[in-house]
């Protein structure tokens, strides 16, 4: 019979199972076409990354992370074991890169190291260690610095943004100890209005907006109501909780306080996650800023409800199939 910590870590070891299932359908789906051997290492590689990420989504493993990770010492051994998954996928697949190993070890290097060594006087408030780590982060994930790491079979995207977002959460909440970022994977029913009624506000003024732009049309491609669910899980796992945790569980969060209000801070951070989408063909891809500026004031008020990102990611994720599946312009 489970004592009270073991109820308490319940939820991360149910995620982390259920996870674990979905990567190992997702591996088979994805990369079933090539060499077992090289599937399997993916997939162990994959096994410690998703612990990382998961881990400090869940009150139970986060907070018996950040009572033992202070100063120095945290940074040094936090790095090692974000090195790891990388060691795992070399010995699997024989893809040892030096240079990729540098920049694993660098990108994970300066957020553990300034937010271990010297603590934040306002927790509360954006800061420039704060501003230097989002970039930090964020940039080499939105102009592809963070490719050429996990290579084999193919290029794995989703291993490099959950490095990304994995890295960004431990720096964050559990070095940092940033609060109210709403990084907790746990999803409630009322989560489930805030998302229709954030994707029914967005499109309102997306359609008319995207059709008067000419960014979308109506080209539908529905492959089915699992072909729709699968899409959805990828974007949701991949895309939309790396992007929802950076713009709206840091950023926003932090600029909230900074600037004291809600509605402030979350129109700064939805005009940057606009921006950030402007390197999208053809560059300066302006049309993309503007319908990604007003798809983040929806994804903000998901998140701003409730103090969740799940919300937000959902409704992100919700967004992006549905605009994958019946409004993306037809290929030229």
């Amino acid at each position: 019979m489970l004592d009270v910590t073991g109820r308490r870590w319940g939820g991360f070891i149910i995620a982390y199972t259920a996870f674990c299932l979905f990567f190992a359908w997702y591996a088979a789906v994805e990369l079933g076409r090539y060499p077992r051997a090289q599937t399997a290492a993916i997939y162990a590689a994959m096994l410690p990354l998703l612990g990382l990420w998961l881990a400090p989504g869940f009150q139970a493993s986060r907070v018996w992370l950040i009572e033992r990770m202070n100063g120095t010492r945290a940074a040094i051994v936090s790095l090692a074991i974000f090195l790891v998954p990388y060691i795992i996928y070399v010995a699997g697949t024989g893809d040892f890169r030096a240079r990729a190993l540098v920049k694993l070890g660098a990108f994970a290097a300066l957020p553990f190291m300034l937010f271990a060594v010297s603590g934040v006087r306002r927790p509360h408030d954006m800061n420039w260690k704060d501003a230097l780590i989002l970039l930090w982060l964020v940039l080499p994930m939105l102009s592809g610095q963070l490719s050429g790491i996990w290579n084999v079979p193919v290029e794995q995207d989703s291993m490099a943004r959950m490095f990304v977002t994995a890295t960004g959460a431990w720096a964050f909440l559990i070095l940092r100890r940033l609060e109210g970022s709403g990084y907790e994977f746990h999803f409630t029913g009322g989560m489930a209005f805030d998302v229709v009624l954030n994707l029914a506000g967005f499109a309102a003024i997306a359609l008319p907006l995207g059709f008067a732009l000419r960014f979308i049309a109506w080209n539908p491609r529905w492959r089915g109501a699992a072909g729709f669910v699968a899409e959805f899980a990828g974007i949701f796992v991949f895309i939309a909780v790396t992007e929802e945790f950076f713009f709206r569980g840091a950023l926003q969060n932090l600029l909230e306080c900074s600037v004291r209000s809600r509605y402030v801070g979350q129109g700064f951070a939805s005009v940057l996650f606009g921006l950030s989408h402007i390197q999208h063909a053809p560059v300066p891809n302006w049309r993309y800023v503007a319908m990604a500026s007003v798809a983040g004031w929806f994804y903000g008020s998901a998140y701003r409800e409730r103090r969740s990102i799940m919300a937000s990611a959902a409704t992100h994720a919700l967004v992006d199939t549905l605009w994958r599946t019946f409004f993306m312009l037809p290929a030229k």
